[in-house]
């Protein structure tokens, strides 16, 4: 099955950008988090209950502990999800308590802002949800020892608790929608760039853009890896003889005939003019130098239609080295390069590589 080479290309900086975003609103909140339940305990352990002040300081230390296994992991939904889920119990704790003066409720109005930014629409609003449903039990259900809130001060939290639920929500919609449209922009454009428009390849600067980065980061899927430089014999002349369209063709048709001979995996580009580079993944200068062959035998004896009833033969020649090491790229480039110069100075449509020097 071939292999779509454009699924190699990501947009990572995109991605980072927004995690980036993420995990700075993380950070600004588990600080003023740290900050305010040290603060409290510290200025009203004498007037909260001990049951309160041993949750903020177990909430504290938590927090803590999460940023430290943030830093070790990098798990951002799973230690922003933590966090959250703490203060979404001390908020509700305050509720409960009533805390200073009865002023608990002031401190829920930004939960919703923070849960959407940090952990999006979705999960954002099952724990917006959760603290929602959890407000309405401990302000208009039974008295289970809750302080008690009087009505207006209660219809007026709801109603302006509800509407910054609903504008947050609102606003992370439209930004996911926006992030998701500027990244499938920015990959659109970052595959043109790297694709040939002509044949449909990879083109030279996806080669050194992206794959000669992975030769070491993913070197076991990789290596050891051969390099087979092909340039299509006299194409001048056959530009000059039947013109650039049908030039253009013959580029068309060869590149057909590179998926036919050769494997979904092994990468493929137009690396300039009738010049082309194919990279075989594991595979070593004998597996390399019997490909090319038959490659090379197989263009030889391809029809490319050019008239009713007319026809024309191309050959190519191929030079061949091979790596075992991403640091080896770009000096296996120039020997593949070298071997094919020698192979079209020995007459064209020949296979030239360090095999060829040894027989």
């Amino acid at each position: 099955m071939e292999q779509n080479w454009l699924s190699a290309i990501t947009i990572n900086s995109v991605d980072t950008a927004d995690k980036q975003r993420r995990a700075f609103t993380l950070f600004t909140m588990a600080f003023f988090a740290i900050v305010l339940i040290t603060s409290l305990v510290l200025s009203n352990y004498h007037i909260y209950a001990m049951q309160l002040t041993v949750m903020l300081l177990v909430s504290d230390i938590t927090i803590v502990l999460c940023m430290l296994y943030y830093f070790r992991t990098g798990a951002l939904v799973l230690v922003t999800s933590i966090i959250l889920s703490i203060i979404l119990l001390l908020c509700m704790s305050l509720v409960y308590t009533g805390g200073k003066e009865n002023t608990a409720l002031y401190w829920l109005m930004f939960y919703p802002i923070v849960s959407y930014v940090t952990l999006g629409l979705r999960t954002g609003s099952i724990l917006v949800g959760s603290m929602y449903l959890s407000a309405l039990v401990l302000l208009l259900g039974p008295d289970i020892g809750q302080a008690r809130y009087g009505p207006v001060e209660m219809s007026r939290f709801l109603a302006s608790f509800t509407m910054v639920i609903l504008f947050s929500a609102i606003s992370e919609y439209f930004r996911q929608k926006s992030h998701q449209k500027i990244a499938d922009i920015t990959l659109i454009e970052k595959r043109d760039a790297l694709t040939d428009p002509l044949t449909g390849l990879a083109n030279r600067r996806y080669i050194y853009e992206h794959i000669q980065p992975r030769l070491e980061a993913e070197a076991a899927n990789y290596l050891p890896m051969s390099v087979l430089l092909i340039d299509l014999d006299n194409f001048k002349s056959l530009n000059d003889s039947y013109g650039h369209d049908f030039g253009d063709q013959v580029l068309i048709a060869f590149t057909a005939m590179l998926h036919d001979k050769l494997r979904g995996t092994d990468i493929k580009a137009r690396y300039g003019g009738e010049e082309f580079i194919i990279l075989l993944p594991k595979a070593g200068i004998q597996i390399a130098h019997a490909v090319a062959e038959k490659l090379r035998a197989y263009v030889a004896q391809k029809q490319i239609p050019y008239d009713v009833g007319q026809s024309v033969t191309i050959t190519c020649s191929i030079g061949i080295a091979s790596l075992d090491r991403g640091s080896q790229f770009s000096k296996t480039i120039k020997q593949a390069d070298d071997n094919l110069y020698k192979a079209k100075a020995k007459g064209r449509n020949l296979v030239v590589s360090e095999l060829s020097e040894i027989s």
